[in-house]
This record gives C-alpha cells, structure tokens and sequence, in this order.
C-alpha cells in the first residue's frame, strides 16, 4: 500500500510505499485512510481484506512526507476481529479525538476511537448491528472535520439482500436521523437495524410495479441498492449518490446499473435518476459498477464512470446498449436546479483502457479535480492500472501591477501546462510577444515582464494571458 505525494506547482510525483512484508496483501479493498493531524503530519491506517483481526499504521514524521525515510514505523493495532475499510475521520470541537470507522465486529460498522493522535485506541464497539455472517451493510462516510460525520448505508451487500439505502450523522454522542431525530446514544451502541433503529430512508427497495405517476425517478423495480459518495452541499444539507441494480452476479451479461443523485432538501431526500451505468465490470461482482462522485467544494458537480453506449437515454430501464468492448468512459455532470436536471461532459472517449472509480479530493482549489484509475481491472485482486488526475483551472485573471515600462500579471492557471502574454496597443489585435513558455505554477502563477519596444510609447498597453 502506497502513499503519493502530488505537487502541482512542480508539476511532481513522489510514490511511497508503506506496507511492510508483513501488512501487505494483494487486494484493492486495502488502500490507507489519511488523517492530517493538527500539527499537520499524516497519520495512514490500513488493513488486509478479510486478512486477520488487526489494522496498521503509520505516523509521518514530517508535515510534507516524501519518502520511507519521512515515516514511522509501522504499528500492528489488534481489533475483536477480521478488520477492513478504515474510514478515519478527526473532530477539532471533540479534542481532535479520531473515529475510525471500519468493518470489523460481526462483519458489520465498527467504530474505534483514539483520543491522542493515533498513539492508542480505545475498544472497538459495533455501530450497527444486523444479520450474521456474510450479511454486511456497505457505507460511505464524510465529515466537516469539526463536530459531525454523515454517513450513508445498506441493509446488507446487494447479492445477498434486498437494499435499501439510508442516511444518518454522528454528532456530540450521539446519531440522528437526517431530520434531527435522535436514534440513540453512542453509548448504547450497536444500533439495531433489523429492530428498527435506523437512518432516514434516501431510496426504498421494491417488488412492486409502477403504478401511475411512477417511475425510474422512485424507484426501478427489485432493483438493490449501493451506496458510492455523500458530502454537504451549498447549504449545509447532505447530498449523495448512489447506484441500484437490476440482475444478479448469473445474469451479469444484461444486468444494469442505474445511477442516482439525491440531497436533503430541509424537509424531505429527494431522488434524481440520472445516469445509465451500464454493467457491473465483471461477472462474478455483477454490483461492481465504474463508479460515481461528488466534488466536495462544489456538491452540484458529479462525475461518473459508465460503459453505457448513450448513459444520458433515461427513457428506458431495459438493459441498454454498452460501448465496444464495453468500455468505460468518464463524464462531469453539473446541475442547477437541485439534481432535477445536468449538462453532461464527456472527460474520455475511444479510451485503450477502462476508466474507473472516479474521486474528487477536498479543498482541491480548481474549477476541475478529479482522481481515478486507468487500465485493466479483472477483479480485486487481479488488475493492471494506472492513476490518472484532472487538476485545471479556467483561464482567467486575478491580479495585474502594470507600470510605464514594466508589469506583473497573476492568473489562474492548471498544473503541467504552459503560458504565453502577448501585448497590443489597440485591442484588435496582440502582436508583439511580451513573454513565452511560462510553466504553470499550479493553481496560480505570476510573471513579471518589460514591454516591447514598439508598446514602450503607445498611449495604451493591453496583454492577454494565453494558453500555448
């Protein structure tokens, strides 16, 4: 397992990998959960799958870690039992105490606390409790990193179980509803499912057929539910995403699956189809679709990953067309009306390899961020990939000092691209080079320049930042 450290102003990549012979597993489900701690160094928590009742971790050593030298050592952290998916979240209004939410006790959400940085953990408690075994809800989890984690969940895996999907947040103790209302204490953990003792209902699973008035919008027909992202949105409300699915690991050649934006809207969760996601990408995991996101500092942002010919025909719920090869390919959807409707960008097209499990990272800072992986995915334990990032910013400018001969423009810029200023007299035209192969700074750059000599007497000077 790896950390990689990008550095958009050099434009920069540094890989470091963390496990050690004895954490290692070859299994996608292991990626580390990043916690920054409050004197900025990182603390990383990783699990195997299924691979023993413990985590690890490590601490760094420094705030910008760059290689094993810039690391702890690793440290084995025993759990009650087989222990995967950290999900660690640090509250400043609770003393910076750290949740980590993970699967552990009787397969199901656990929590493990630490109130000093990571240096010890209190006992594991089981957060909801439902069925035996194999019978797992599957979350998503965010937090504003103060006093409050929201999460969204399933009754169960969809193989197994008839989906739906809630919602509820942790807040000083306790957990509610999306409404406000209390489910129970943290101290009366586990919370129970089955009994009744659950979030808000975002998408409820159905048999029936529609009558009139319905359709996909309320739900699609013994289609299960999973869960893929959920943040704030403008207005402080969650907003998530979600995926159902119609068919079964055996019927995994026509089986579809249908992408869903919902959000809080004060009162009520309201629901959007708004994407075909195609087929799951591979048989024996026919749930396992491309993926979707949301943009953290722009919650009106999605991306997508569909295989899907035409992912924006909603007229149908009948298995759709797929692309050659049954490739998947990325699109950025924004919406202005609360999720009622998007414009839709294709990011990728006639791509060599599959693109999938779009992520948008917090506090990125451009108009454009996104992560996800490139390649060739056969299972969880079987891919050759690659991860590919968006960083870009609209061109634009945020800060000029122009003086009689000489001035400084500042411009939004995005990482690895590269600048030119040209200058005129008239505004018709800019044909006299001020300055040329400027690299992008990341987000932002600045370059100070003298003007030409034919724009030295002219009455007016004006430049343009272009990109090359």
């Amino acid at each position: 397992y790896g950390i990689t450290r990008y550095e958009p102003a050099a434009n920069v990549v540094a890989h470091t990998v963390i496990s050690t012979a004895n954490s290692q597993q070859q299994d996608d489900h292991n990626n580390p959960s990043i916690t920054v701690l409050p004197d900025g160094r990182l603390l990383a928590l990783y699990a195997k799958h299924l691979g023993g009742a413990q985590f690890y971790q490590r601490t760094s050593l420094v705030t910008s870690p760059a290689t094993l030298a810039d690391w702890g050592p690793e440290i084995t952290v025993a759990t009650p039992n087989n222990n995967t998916y950290n999900n660690t979240y640090i509250l400043s209004e609770e003393n910076n105490t750290i949740y980590n939410f993970h699967r552990c006790i009787n397969f199901n959400p656990t929590i493990t606390k630490s109130l000093n940085a990571g240096q010890t953990w209190l006992p594991s408690v089981q957060l909801i409790e439902v069925g035996t075994n194999n019978v797992r809800p599957y979350p998503r989890y965010c937090s504003n990193r103060r006093n409050r984690i929201d999460l969204i969940y399933t009754d169960g895996h969809p193989r197994d179980v008839d989906n739906s999907i809630y919602h509820m947040y942790y807040q000083d103790g306790a957990f509610y509803k999306t409404d406000g209302t209390l489910i129970d204490t943290i101290e009366n953990l586990p919370l129970d499912h089955q009994g009744g003792q659950r979030g808000s209902v975002i998408y409820t699973f159905s048999n029936a057929a529609w009558g009139a008035g319905n359709d996909a919008d309320d739900w699609i027909p013994a289609a299960r539910g999973w869960t893929w992202d959920i943040h704030y949105g403008s207005d402080g409300h969650p907003v998530c995403v979600f995926q159902v699915q119609l068919g079964t690991d055996a019927t995994w050649a026509t089986s579809r699956i249908y992408y869903y934006y919902a959000r809080w809207n004060g009162s009520a969760w309201v629901k959007k189809f708004i994407a075909q996601g195609g087929r799951g990408i591979y048989a024996a995991e026919s749930d396992y679709g491309g993926g979707m996101s949301i943009d953290p500092s722009q919650p009106n942002v999605v991306y997508i990953s569909s295989n899907a010919a035409n992912p924006f025909s909603l007229g149908s719920i009948n298995p759709v067309t797929l692309n050659p090869n049954a490739r998947y390919e990325l699109y950025r959807g924004v919406t202005n009306d609360g999720g009622q409707s998007f414009s839709w960008q294709a990011l990728t097209s006639n791509s060599s390899g599959d693109n999938l499990r779009p992520i948008v990272p917090e506090n990125h800072g451009y108009d454009r961020a996104l992560l996800w992986f490139h390649g060739t995915y056969s299972s969880y334990t079987n891919y050759d990939t690659r991860v590919l990032g968006i960083f870009q910013n609209d061109l634009r400018l945020s800060a000029w000092n122009l003086g009689p001969l000489s001035g400084q423009l500042t411009w939004k810029s995005s990482p690895g691209k590269s600048y030119r200023i040209t200058g005129s007299s008239n505004l018709q035209s800019f044909p006299h080079m001020v300055a040329e192969g400027i690299l992008s700074r990341g987000s932002q750059t600045t370059h100070s320049f003298s003007y030409p000599i034919p724009q030295q007497n002219a009455p007016k000077n004006f430049f343009r930042v272009e990109e090359e």
